[in-house]
């Protein structure tokens, strides 16, 4: 794999196929940052974190600079208004939701609970490492149950490792870096099954991704039953993992065991932005489908060299390269493409994100530099 794709490669072979799938810069009334067409290690194509490379809509973008006009002033009238937008699409009380700077301050407080409570915290392996990694700073007990065969989050596995000492079960659907989904009707009667015995916490941050006639979100579950936690984020879909504005759906008593009681980490243009953008189905559906379109690029190549993959329910997919990942994120980087970390114990198993389709036609032609 020592043979690096030149742009010269990429320009007259895949470049000119991307020439054919490039469309206008202006979708919606959208202007979109430009294709990355001459990429290198100090200004790579975003394959390694899950972005949305498009960025927030115009809409979102427009009202967060109306609202930048207002910053100097304290606003304690745009959380409810956020908070109201959230409740009518979720068909959820107010007092059932919560937001913040990104759904990490939730995740985090969680382990915090756990602890506290002198508990053990309950997870599917591999998934998002959040409330894990929080859990074990503080020195708390994490128990680790390993993915099925199939790859996916097997709930029988977790239901056998339940102990007393549990009192909170993570559970990140669509997971990540394994981008599966749980069957709806089992992941339901878990969560109203498991609840009776701990907090169990859904991190729904590729909810919007996920179009499986199996998947379903667990939002609904918190109106009646307590002991349950959804949350979701704006970094994903909305593209305002630098802005950070996420939820928490929960019963109210819950909320308070994660949320401060006067809390204004929230900046007003970031509350101002999720309003609109939320609103905004429009650009939610254009995500969707170039994302799919980026998907099937790779899907292609994977299916060319024969290569083990899952279909992905949200921004990224995962593959096995038969060889350790850290040789493939190398090669990527080497050819100007941000790649991810291992994840063990799949070290031979790529996370690799999706950019623009006609970023990933450059990204599709790498990959099969390195499997020629």
């Amino acid at each position: 794999m020592n043979d690096q794709i030149t742009r010269r490669d990429w320009l007259i072979g895949g470049g000119i196929a991307a020439g054919t799938m490039m469309t206008s810069n202006i979708a919606f009334g959208q202007t979109f940052p430009d294709a990355i067409t001459n990429p290198s290690m100090q200004t790579p194509i975003r394959c390694g974190a899950n972005e949305n490379v498009y960025g927030p809509s115009i809409k979102a973008q427009q009202a967060m600079d109306k609202a930048a006009k207002q910053a100097h002033l304290y606003n304690f009238r745009a959380g409810g208004q956020l908070k109201a937008v959230i409740a009518k699409m979720e068909n959820i009380p107010e007092d059932h939701i919560a937001a913040a700077s990104g759904s990490s301050p939730f995740l985090e407080k969680a382990a915090y609970v756990a602890r506290m409570d002198g508990g053990a915290i309950l997870a599917p392996n591999p998934t998002y490492n959040s409330v894990m990694s929080v859990g074990e700073q503080i020195g708390a007990e994490i128990i680790r149950v390993p993915v099925g065969d199939d790859l996916a989050i097997n709930l029988d596995a977790m239901r056998a490792a339940i102990t007393d000492k549990v009192k909170l079960i993570y559970l990140c659907n669509p997971n990540n870096p394994i981008p599966t989904i749980i069957e709806k009707n089992a992941l339901k009667d878990f969560c109203i099954e498991m609840s009776k015995k701990a907090i169990v916490l859904i991190d729904e941050a590729y909810y919007e991704y996920a179009d499986s006639p199996d998947y379903q979100t667990m939002a609904e579950l918190v109106k009646d039953h307590q002991n349950i936690i959804v949350t979701r984020t704006a970094s994903k879909i909305h593209a305002m993992a630098g802005i950070r504005v996420g939820f928490a759906f929960a019963h109210p008593e819950t909320l308070k065991l994660i949320t401060a009681p006067f809390d204004l980490s929230m900046n007003y243009m970031a509350q101002m932005g999720a309003i609109v953008s939320y609103q905004d189905t429009e650009y939610q559906d254009f995500i969707r489908q170039k994302n799919k379109q980026s998907l099937d690029i790779l899907y292609n190549v994977f299916d060319e060299f024969g290569l083990e993959y899952i279909k992905s329910q949200t921004n990224f997919t995962f593959f096995n390269a038969k060889r350790p990942s850290t040789e493939i994120n190398s090669f990527l980087r080497e050819n100007g493409i941000m790649g991810s970390r291992p994840f063990r114990p799949f070290t031979d198993w790529v996370r690799i994100s999706t950019a623009k389709p006609e970023e990933m036609i450059y990204v599709a032609d790498v990959l099969r530099k390195a499997f020629s």
